[in-house]
């Protein structure tokens, strides 16, 4: 009598364990994204922002930021240059909370930023669509310059481009060597609206050099470091907001300031970062710009805090925030996470294809019913 039972109470069980491995994972992905800043808001670019808030649906939180000026998908903080939709990664502890350090000054691209609101979105890696966002006021800096090509070698012409809110009629630009001579003095007109633009040759020795941009009407001026290398014409140099990248023909340049072979080494930073991974060969970002795989050592990186994004095939990235010190080398060894294995399911898709796993089994077992 109970073995005729058996094989009717059985299709019910297995519909059962079915059900219970289905649906409580779907539910167990179920979960809140959040964000929030500190401080009253109304910053200027070139500040830092601290950004927090909880993530317990996965372990890696991604940020992005849009608004006037950047496209509507939203790019990553710290590279606002960056393709549409991506953003920069953050590391969320086990407890669901996450902080993320945008030192803007740092950022790849804030000349594309104005005087406006811009809206910052985080969201889980692995689960895109559960967002949440907030907006901040951001002002542009009263008074700014950028100087390229830096470094520059003898001949080369480099340029000074800025912008002052206070009214200026000119701009008195001094290029003083590492004594404290003045080498050079310039003076550049500034239109109605505030910007200014003046180029000149090199035409100095190798070495580094000050240069000063001051005005009457502006109370404190701006200091840039120009670092002056020996020419060479098969060098390429190439000058983004936070870093420079030396490419030479033939010579393994792979790092931050890194001197081409024969020219010296005329860097003014000697901050050590040694970044190594398990596994081994992982690609190293350092403030959103490639410099290398794993195990990798970088000597010139300039003192002060620092992103470093670590990135592997395979793997979930990990994104760190650091402070590197002239006094003793940075390490980070962090150990890779492997990536989930496909993309998760929705709920809905779960339950529905529980459902038919369902219908499969009657109808199996109707099957076997018939004479």
């Amino acid at each position: 009598m109970h073995s005729e039972k058996i094989p009717e109470i059985f299709p019910v069980v297995l519909i059962l364990i079915i059900l219970a491995l289905c649906i409580v994972p779907a539910y167990a992905q179920n979960g809140t994204v959040s964000i929030e800043y500190r401080g009253a808001g109304g910053y200027y670019v070139g500040d830092s922002i601290i950004f927090d808030g909880k993530n317990t649906i996965g372990n890696t939180t991604v940020i992005k930021i849009t608004g006037p000026g950047l496209p509507a998908e939203g790019v990553p903080p710290y590279n606002l240059t960056d393709a549409p939709g991506t953003g920069n990664t953050v590391v969320t502890d086990a407890s669901g909370t996450w902080s993320f350090y945008w030192d803007s000054s740092r950022a790849v691209g804030t000349e594309n930023l104005d005087t406006a609101r811009y809206t910052f979105t985080v969201f889980d890696m692995s689960n895109p669509q559960d967002t949440a966002s907030s907006s901040v006021y951001l002002r542009g800096p009263e008074f700014y310059v950028t100087m390229s090509p830096n470094p520059a070698a003898l001949n080369d012409y480099v340029q000074l481009v800025g912008k002052v809110e206070t009214a200026s009629d000119t701009m008195e630009i001094n290029v003083m060597d590492i004594s404290g001579n003045k080498v050079h003095t310039y003076n550049s007109p500034v239109s109605a609206g505030g910007y200014f633009q003046y180029g000149f040759h090199v035409d100095m020795p190798p070495g580094l050099y000050t240069v000063t941009i001051n005005s009457p009407s502006i109370p404190e001026g701006l200091t840039k470091t120009l670092t002056v290398s020996a020419a060479n014409p098969n060098a390429t140099i190439a000058e983004t907001a936070s870093t420079t990248t030396i490419t030479v023909p033939g010579v393994n340049t792979t790092g931050i300031s890194v001197t081409p072979q024969g020219t010296p080494n005329v860097s003014p930073y000697n901050g050590t970062l040694v970044v190594s991974s398990i596994p081994a060969g992982a690609s190293v970002y350092l403030d959103s710009v490639v410099v290398g795989k794993t195990p990798l050592t970088l000597n010139t990186v300039k003192p002060g805090s620092h992103t470093v994004e670590i990135k592997s095939s395979g793997y979930l990235p990990v994104s760190i925030d650091i402070v590197v010190s002239e006094d003793k080398p940075t390490e980070i060894a962090p150990e890779l996470v492997k990536a989930p294995f496909g993309l998760p399911l929705s709920p809905l898709t779960v339950i529905a294809g529980c459902l038919g796993a369902m219908v499969l089994v009657l109808a199996e077992r109707r099957r076997k019913q018939q004479p």
